[in-house]
């Protein structure tokens, strides 16, 4: 059983080991992607004072005056959005479905870079982002576990970092189990020595909390990358597995899953 049950969900408050960590991951990125703030070594360690003593509604402030808010997002929507495109796009065959792609970013810079929109489609819940869906190049379908995937033939599920979002994995796996998709194309953010659940799951709230605001489930479903591959073997042949630990605006790496069916 993958399932998180309500109390699992309760996240507990950070230590001060993880919020350093955190403070050294953030300065990192800012550096590495070329914010332009301010005393940006100042404003971190502002911001994780805050996070300790204050929780997210007073950092989540100075994110926004500082400008750090504004330059995070747009490397998400620019630059962490063409380096996914890049890394995914030979991936991916035939009709494509965008399984809870969030604000399609990724699907716009992988449209932007050939696949044809007319292939394309994408699905998320509804009202869990502030996306105009009629304004984007693809059709997008809205997404419940009750109702399933959008109905119609799909060659390749695009599953970009959602999975350890899904408080019961069963159910959601089922879901594309049942699909007509051959091949799986997997992202996820893995557990190891350097990135343990904890720091997962606060990275997960920051960024849905306080960065911005998202209405999406913060679980603890993040597992090493062996764990996703053997889980994903249960559905299909896993073809390929590569990590990326350059990915822009992440503090962590990225795994891709290739699998087969």
């Amino acid at each position: 059983m993958v399932t998180v049950s309500g109390m699992a969900q309760r996240l507990q408050a950070p230590d001060a080991a993880l919020l350093d960590l955190f403070e050294q991951r953030m300065r990192d990125i800012w550096r590495r992607d070329r914010f332009v703030l301010d005393d940006p070594t100042g404003t971190c360690r502002r911001i994780r004072v805050l996070l300790e003593c204050e929780g997210f509604g007073s950092a989540a402030t100075l994110l926004a005056k500082s400008g750090a808010r504004e330059d995070w997002n747009r490397v998400f929507a620019e630059e962490r959005s063409q380096f996914i495109a890049d890394w995914l796009l030979p991936y991916l065959e035939g009709q494509v479905l965008d399984v809870l792609g969030g604000d399609f970013t990724v699907l716009r810079a992988l449209v932007a870079k050939g696949l044809s929109a007319t292939q394309t489609v994408g699905c998320e819940r509804r009202n869990a982002y502030a996306v105009d869906w009629s304004a984007l190049p693809f059709p997008v379908r809205d997404f419940d576990l009750s109702l399933g995937l959008p109905i119609g033939f799909v060659d390749t599920y695009l599953i970009c970092t959602v999975l350890h979002h899904e408080p019961d994995l069963d159910a959601f796996f089922a879901i594309l189990d049942r699909g007509s998709a051959c091949r799986w194309v997997v992202v996820e953010n893995c557990v190891d020595d350097a990135n343990s659940e904890a720091f997962h799951l606060y990275v997960d709230e920051f960024f849905n909390k306080c960065l911005n605001s998202f209405d999406v489930p913060c679980v603890p479903q993040h597992r090493t990358a062996e764990s996703w591959r053997d889980l994903l073997g249960a559905f299909g042949r896993v073809i390929h597995t590569e990590t990326r630990s350059d990915v822009p605006g992440m503090p962590f790496p990225y795994t891709l899953f290739v699998i087969d069916r």
